[in-house]
């Protein structure tokens, strides 16, 4: 007789009852387990195969028409406000997609909430917020207006608006090497963590950290004599598996990344309130919310190192800098309100910042309790068990996804694995959206290089593959046994330090060679007619706006650059090895090297910007307005336009 038939009779027999409760266990355990394969087979289905499946479905169909393509985007290049048009475009809700699956990250998970805990919770939140106005958005609207003004990619944007300055475009590309190359092993650990949910228990159920330091990382104890080591095979194919998804979702074009990019944007949304309706009623969370929101530590307001920790963490969250919004931009539609993007994307970025908090503030709240209830933790300088607190589980850094919250998924019950699965996968499908823009940046980079070089543009797919292996082998070295401490050198020395000061440079390229009056005439012009601004856009507050880009954008990144790099020299920055920390500077030299070539070669060759005279866009807007321009000639100074605009 089976254990089923005892499981179901109503019989309060001894055996039937050990029998219920083994069979009630294993049950359980199976159906979390299916119900985690389904999750994950599904996930992959529509992130892996369904690319594949949308392109064989599409490729004859899309070969038919290459030669009447060609014709048409050939017969309809022509000038728009003076700029050519032929480029592919994108419509209005990809375009918005894309840059929230590029704007919301990992980071907005669980470095956002780590920091909040860090530096006195609300305070953190108003800094944020003042850098958020003051830096992340004026940059990411100015890169935004000058991608769809000029209709181009990063590097020959900024050659259009001068020469000098494409040295930078050409920093920012090496940037954007790097940050794929280390990127993407950060999802590979989610990968890793989503297959270990499968298992009932979860394998780090004993000791997550033991868990994610030896089973994931196999990292070394100490640094002492000790070298990258070898590539953890793990982490290489999880890595691999990561390159293939990214393969799969650009090869096929922007149509196939478009319907991906629902998935992966849209998806994190709904499985974020999921999460978050689960943890805020878990024992403890609300001891975790009331840290996160319930304490304001005004003395922290003085403190630089906790603006600078505000300042780079929204700077790295929507990412300026990275000369992806640009070339972004350089696809959308000439009509569209990339003003109006803009506040969509920097304010929903935010936003799942904040909600996420809530989230993960509950579940370490939960963790918090439980560790409590169990007795406390071991302290090891008096080897006595003692309270812990939400404060101490908040500042695992980087672990507060990977070991804290790895941790408090056991706290879900039977649910244990399907909720470890929707987390991790959440951390993946967030990273993914990031990557699919940096690699469709830098293959926009190389598509129109070899356009400008008059050569044979290379097939897409083969374009895109041979990037994925490149950047595969590159990040091979952040899967070795030193791979995360190197990957945490490479962030702080290229990252941190090339954003800051690309994002000043590119405020001052904006204020002496684009112009502000070219802004407001491009984005009037450019939603003039549309219907819901029949009479155009107006970027208001101009003061507003004017003293976000030209003043206080530049002024913070380099007092941020100059003050980091003198924290760096006074005292070696992680206590990482010499040779280690020689990595670091070599990468920031190297980028460094590469910005002034533009300012040589313009200098030498004597080139100057290729933009389109501003009275040309003037009159275009003068004459779409039905009025006669009152605006004053180009040269003129800008208090004498705001006057005669004043005066119109």
């Amino acid at each position: 007789m089976s254990c089923e038939y005892f499981y179901f009779c109503e019989e309060s027999l001894p055996v039937a009852i050990g029998c219920s409760s083994i069979t009630n266990r294993g049950g359980r355990a199976l159906l979390s387990m299916a119900a985690s394969a389904v999750g994950i087979i599904t996930l992959f289905a529509v992130v892996l195969a369904g690319p594949l499946a949308w392109a064989v479905a599409t490729y004859v169909q899309s070969r038919r028409k290459a030669a009447d393509g060609a014709a048409e985007a050939g017969a309809s290049e022509g000038q728009v406000d003076g700029k050519a048009t032929e480029r592919e475009e994108m419509s209005g809700v990809a375009y918005t997609l894309s840059l929230l699956g590029y704007a919301i990250g990992i980071g907005n998970l669980w470095r956002f909430p780590y920091l909040v805990g860090k530096w006195g919770g609300g305070a953190f939140v108003i800094a944020y917020l003042v850098c958020l106005f003051l830096v992340a958005i004026p940059a990411y609207l100015m890169e935004m207006v000058m991608g769809q003004y000029t209709r181009k990619s990063t590097v020959d944007c900024f050659k259009m608006i001068h020469p000098r300055w494409d040295g930078l475009a050409y920093g920012q590309a090496l940037m954007l090497l790097v940050v794929m190359a280390y990127y993407n092993v950060l999802l590979a650990y989610a990968i890793i963590y989503i297959a270990g949910s499968l298992v009932d228990p979860l394998p780090w159920a004993a000791d997550s950290k033991t868990y994610f330091n030896v089973e994931v990382l196999n990292g070394y104890d100490d640094y002492i004599g000790k070298g990258l080591g070898p590539v953890q095979w793990k982490l290489a194919l999880a890595l691999l598996l990561v390159w293939l998804i990214v393969f799969a979702s650009l090869a096929f074009g922007k149509k196939i990344l478009t319907k991906v990019t629902w998935v992966t944007v849209v998806g994190p949304i709904v499985m974020l309130v999921v999460l978050l309706i689960r943890s805020v009623t878990l024992d403890g969370a609300a001891d975790g919310i009331e840290f996160y929101i319930g304490k304001f530590d005004s003395e922290v307001l003085g403190d630089l190192d906790m603006w600078a920790s505000a300042c780079s963490q929204i700077l790295f969250s929507l990412s300026p800098g990275f000369g992806t919004a640009i070339t972004m931009s350089s696809y959308t539609r000439p009509k569209e309100n990339v003003f109006r993007t803009c506040m969509v994307v920097a304010f929903c970025n935010s936003a799942f910042s904040l909600v996420g908090g809530f989230a993960i503030f509950s579940i370490v709240g939960n963790i918090t309790f439980r560790l409590n209830a169990a007795g406390g933790v071991l302290d090891e300088a008096t080897g006595a068990m003692v309270a812990t607190t939400v404060a101490e589980q908040a500042s695992a850094g980087t672990g507060l996804a990977f070991i804290a919250i790895a941790d408090g998924m056991r706290t879900f019950g039977s649910g244990t694995n399907a909720m470890s699965v929707l987390f991790f996968s959440v951390l993946l499908t967030l990273g993914l959206d990031s990557t699919f823009c940096w690699a469709e940046t830098f293959v926009c980079y190389v598509e129109d290089y070899c356009l400008a070089k008059g050569r044979t543009k290379p097939a897409h797919w083969k374009i895109v593959g041979c990037m994925c292996a490149v950047m595969y082998l590159m990040g091979l070295l952040y899967c070795t046994r030193m791979g995360i401490e190197l990957l945490d050198i490479v962030d702080h020395y290229c990252i941190t330090y090339y954003l800051l000061l690309g994002v000043a440079l590119e405020a001052f390229m904006f204020t002496f060679d684009f112009g502000w009056r070219r802004l407001v005439v491009h984005v009037k012009l450019a939603t003039l007619g549309n219907l819901r601004t029949p009479l155009g856009q107006d970027v208001v507050p101009s003061f507003f706006w004017r003293l976000g880009i030209q003043i206080t954008m530049p002024a913070w990144c380099l007092f941020l650059f100059f003050y980091i790099f003198s924290t760096d020299v006074a005292e070696p920055y992680g206590g990482y090895p010499v040779w280690m920390q020689g990595i670091g500077w070599f990468c920031l030299a190297a980028l460094l090297a590469v910005t002034p070539l533009g300012f040589a070669r313009s200098l030498k060759l004597g080139t100057g910007s290729t933009l389109p005279p501003l009275e040309q866009d003037e009159a275009a807007l003068a004459a779409a307005l039905g009025i006669k321009s009152t605006l004053p000639p180009l040269g003129e100074n800008e208090e004498s336009a705001s006057a005669e605009e004043a005066k119109a």
